[in-house]
């Protein structure tokens, strides 16, 4: 029977009859090995990654492997922390009616946010963390770390803020601290310090509006999460020893995606060379 009449019986293409699978070369399956070795060894990146920075998306994880020097897509990065099951939840967020008016930051030094976190230290109890944020460029400006929780350590955050940032004494003229109503911040001690700067504006936020300093509230879940979390401290002096390393880690290493992913020391860099270059 000819090829084309079993064709038209079989009902196949006369094409069919004439095909011969090709066999794969032994270089065709080195460089499937050597695909799968590379993809091994980035998900041990990414695992290594999300170990040391467990509260880390994919985002964030994506910009982490960037700065090491592998070069990858968010997409790939994706598809493989699902493999390994490494993909978080997206937090829900909720969306807050703002009912007054503050200061918006439109550079550094404009706004900073101040607050009080605390911190548990094994057979010290809670130790307070008071923090200040520059609300543009994200960066820890400066803290004190304290058994105690009173106007005496408000007002030393707020001064050693002062020194790290204007070593030189000139303070701007549009800087605002804005803070919550409690005690530590609308004593007449601190605004008696506040005051003796002169230059520096005051706001207080409302009586249960965290949404009116949310910069420092979500700064405080980002330490908790990155840094203190981590963390089960035996005692205060534990505890203190790590806040410089945790205060340099942020401010120097850790990404910020409200930034493009740049730390606050980068951005702030690159703001100051944007205005000299201008």
């Amino acid at each position: 029977m000819s090829v084309s009449r079993a064709s038209t019986l079989s009902g196949h293409p006369r094409s069919s009859h004439y095909y011969k699978p090709i066999r794969r070369g032994p270089s065709s399956s080195g460089g499937t090995t050597e695909a799968k070795r590379r993809e091994a060894t980035l998900i041990e990146e990414i695992e290594s990654q999300s170990l040391s920075h467990p509260s880390y998306g994919v985002r964030r994880i994506t910009a982490m492997l960037r700065r090491s020097g592998i070069i990858v897509s968010r997409k790939r990065v994706y598809r493989l922390m699902k493999l390994t099951n490494l993909v978080k939840k997206k937090r829900v967020r909720k969306h807050f009616v703002k009912r007054r008016e503050f200061v918006v930051p439109k550079g550094p030094n404009e706004l900073w946010e101040e607050d009080i976190t605390y911190v548990w230290c094994g057979v010290d109890g809670w130790s307070y963390l008071f923090n200040i944020l520059d609300c543009f460029t994200r960066e820890w400006v400066g803290y004190v770390f304290s058994k105690l929780c009173g106007t005496s350590e408000s007002i030393r955050c707020l001064d050693r803020a002062i020194i790290e940032r204007f070593p030189n004494g000139s303070l701007p003229t549009n800087l605002t601290i804005r803070n919550d109503g409690g005690p530590q911040y609308t004593s007449a001690r601190f605004l008696e310090a506040l005051n003796a700067y002169k230059t520096i504006k005051h706001e207080v936020t409302g009586k249960n509006r965290p949404d009116e300093d949310a910069y420092v509230e979500s700064f405080h879940r980002s330490i908790k999460e990155d840094y203190i979390w981590q963390h089960e401290f035996r005692s205060f002096q534990e505890a203190d020893e790590l806040m410089t390393a945790f205060f340099h880690d942020y401010n120097w290493n850790r990404p910020h995606s409200s930034l493009k992913y740049m730390t606050p020391k980068e951005f702030a860099s690159s703001w100051a060379l944007r205005g000299v270059n201008e």
